[in-house]
């Protein structure tokens, strides 16, 4: 699945671009970090494909400067509108974790790590898919910077170590230019879906593609 992130910092906009969105993507993620009224609702009721609740801690990345308790009680009422995923960051904590756990009825608990400085060792990185796996999510998420092409193999030997070893489903790229192309392949390597951005606005992360571009690339690849 290709996921489109939305990163609009008025609400109204937003709303007028999820369609938009939603016509170039499989998901759609909400950046909440991004608006300056973060709200659920109004994108669940409008929404024709699944919706995807980010907000992100500006430890890694996030636009704002809500803590910890604001962020949480979002992705919770997203879980509970029955949102298909909501996303949280590995360093949030156990205790933050169980806490929107319990929200997620129906919804995907996506557990993450964003590294923007670099790509630590393959070794490193196969505990945090232990650890991220061990805690119960639903999928993995594992990030990082690459300076050189062979930092970014090393995300997708994370997706195929957590498929054939833990049975589990991990999104894995590097960021960056030098990274670009292990987005395209984190799909064709096993991970549920990749992120993109919407054509013409803001990218969620350096080196994301626009959408129409990404599937061009995949179906070139998959032909």
């Amino acid at each position: 699945m290709i996921c489109v992130s939305l990163l609009e910092e008025d609400l109204q906009t937003a709303l007028e671009l999820l369609p938009k969105a939603e016509a170039v993507a499989d998901l759609v993620e909400i950046r909440l970090d991004a608006l300056k009224e973060p709200a659920c609702k109004p994108f669940l009721e409008r929404a024709r494909r699944p919706l995807l609740f980010t907000f992100r801690c500006p430890e890694e990345g996030g636009l704002g400067k809500a803590g910890l308790s604001e962020r949480l009680a979002f992705l919770k009422e997203a879980a509970s509108l029955g949102a298909f995923a909501v996303d949280l960051e590995l360093n949030a904590g156990e205790e933050a974790l169980e806490n929107l756990r319990s929200h997620c009825q129906k919804t995907r608990l996506v557990l993450s790590f964003h590294d923007f400085s670099g790509t630590p060792p393959e070794e490193d990185l196969k505990e945090l898919v232990r650890k991220i796996s061990f805690l119960g999510a639903d999928v993995g998420k594992i990030i990082t910077t690459a300076h050189i092409p062979e930092e970014a193999l090393t995300n997708l030997n994370l997706i195929l170590f957590a498929r054939k070893e833990l049975s589990f489903p991990l999104i894995s790229f590097a960021m960056g230019r030098v990274g670009l192309f292990s987005r395209v392949l984190a799909l064709l390597f096993g991970a549920p879906w990749t992120y993109a951005s919407l054509p013409g606005r803001r990218e969620a992360a350096p080196g994301q593609l626009p959408a129409p571009l990404l599937r061009e690339l995949l179906d070139i690849f998959s032909s």
